[in-house]
């Protein structure tokens, strides 16, 4: 009898921390994170979805589109400048180049053209939008498909669905960044940098795509140190002369269409400064900002255009007390790659609304979970990413090898320069990337694991117990 009430007691003890735990999950808004890490598990496992890759952009785009349906906010800050450049440049006015930010930051011009071609042909703000959702929406299918070529069909599922619904990045779509294209067409580039066969014409449509999306958002030199890296632990003995062709020829086609680019923006009137960056150590002076971890902060801006000034100011934040710098540093490693950045860039929507079905709902009211949701994703595909280099640290394979340096590469980069949590959008899909290699190490070292995610063990589970 005192058996069989000490383990009554115990299963009600069980139940009641369960309960404990569960209310836990729920207060704090990770209930959301468990069950959706649940489906995306037992999802990936049922191997009757042949064609996984099409139901997945399907359901990214829809996911994208109605969120800019019903968060469809007017743009701000530098966005806003942005757009208004663009509708001015649809209409034919160039002017905009007279503004002190065009000025200063003549790159931002191939986006302005970009965006202003789009209005003139079919004058809508939110078509822009749509594009935006659409090109995100590749990147999510570029994430499967680069995940299967690293790791399994069901790794590459998990990161997938987890990418896919990734609040910060789908967040990103309201936003008319130049972030979207520009990071697909350099990811399109990359790939045929990883070829196993590459012949000396994957360099050149390389160097044509990425140039390609260099001239949209600058952040190709990334790309190209990485390649430059990637090429020099690949070369051989045997083939040195051939490389240093291929890898010559690369770097010319990217930066002649640079330049080129940059001379018909010169030559047409739109921008007198072309695709130039005539203050390129206004992001080091920021990004030696002890004060704000890296931030952009107005202050700074009365040492723009001195170039004395400006080297003395980055000579003194990075030199003048070394454990300063060190704490500086460390503080852009957690603002960057550990912290999501979600609720920073959020922060100017916190007194929106949007309506469903007729009724106002607050945004604030959302982005505590969704923070929440967002943070807990990142971490737990961190995590993955982690234990796929250590497992595969022996054997990588050239496509983990090359994202793996870009990764490195953009770490010291944005050591030395100016921060921002919307500047790790590109990045962070080599880590989602890099991740499944993490899930693959989980499925094959826990089978029983495995087993329990799979459609096919709970069917059959199901009929022995009928």
């Amino acid at each position: 009898m005192s058996n069989r009430l000490s383990k009554l007691f115990v299963i009600f003890s069980l139940f009641l921390f369960s309960l404990v735990f569960l209310l836990f999950l729920v207060t704090n808004n990770y209930i959301w994170f468990f069950l959706y890490l649940f489906f995306v598990l037992f999802f990936s496992g049922c191997s009757g979805f042949k064609h996984f890759g099409f139901l997945l952009f399907i359901i990214s785009f829809v996911v994208r589109l109605l969120f800019i349906v019903i968060a469809d906010f007017p743009q701000f800050a530098d966005f806003e400048t942005l757009l208004s450049a663009s509708k001015m440049f649809a209409l034919g006015d160039y002017s905009f180049s007279n503004w002190w930010h065009f000025h200063t930051w003549g790159y931002q011009t191939g986006f302005v053209i970009y965006q202003g071609f789009i209005l003139k042909f079919f004058n809508s703000v939110f078509f822009l939008k749509v594009l935006n959702v659409l090109y995100s929406s590749c990147l999510v299918l570029f994430v499967y498909f680069f995940g299967k070529r690293i790791s399994s069909e069901r790794s590459a599922r998990v990161v997938s669905l987890f990418y896919m619904i990734y609040p910060f990045h789908i967040f990103m779509d309201t936003i008319l960044a130049n972030h979207h294209l520009a990071t697909l067409l350099m990811y399109l580039g990359i790939l045929f940098l990883v070829k196993k066969d590459k012949v000396f014409k994957d360099y050149i449509v390389a160097g044509v795509l990425i140039a390609l999306g260099n001239i949209i958002r600058p952040e190709g030199i990334i790309v190209v140190a990485s390649c430059l890296i990637f090429e020099f632990f690949l070369l051989s003995k045997k083939s040195v002369f051939s490389s240093l062709v291929r890898v010559f020829s690369f770097v010319f086609v990217y930066f002649l269409i640079g330049y080129m680019a940059s001379f018909a923006v010169i030559k047409s009137g739109v921008n007198p400064s072309g695709l130039k960056n005539n203050d390129p150590l206004w992001k080091f002076i920021l990004g030696f900002n002890y004060e704000s971890c890296g931030y952009y902060v107005d202050s700074d801006s009365q040492y723009q255009f001195d170039r004395e000034t400006e080297l003395a100011i980055i000579k003194e934040r990075a030199f003048g007390d070394l454990s300063r710098t060190g704490k500086l540093m460390l503080c852009k490693v957690n603002r960057f790659w550990l912290d999501s950045g979600f609720d920073f860039e959020t922060g100017v929507f916190v007194n929106r609304s949007f309506s469903i079905f007729g009724f106002s709902v607050g945004l604030s009211s959302v982005l505590d979970g969704a923070i929440t949701f967002n943070n807990c994703v990142y971490l737990f595909i961190f995590v993955l990413f982690i234990l796929g280099l250590f497992v595969k640290r022996g054997c990588l394979s050239n496509e983990s090898l090359f994202l793996l340096i870009m990764c490195v590469v953009t770490f010291f980069a944005f050591l030395l320069i100016e921060i921002q949590p919307r500047y790790a959008y590109f990045i962070q899909i080599s880590i989602f990337i890099l991740a499944s290699s993490g899930i693959d190490f989980i499925f094959n070292r826990f089978s029983f694991f495995d087993k329990i995610f799979s459609f096919s063990w709970w069917k059959k589970t199901v009929k022995k117990v009928l």
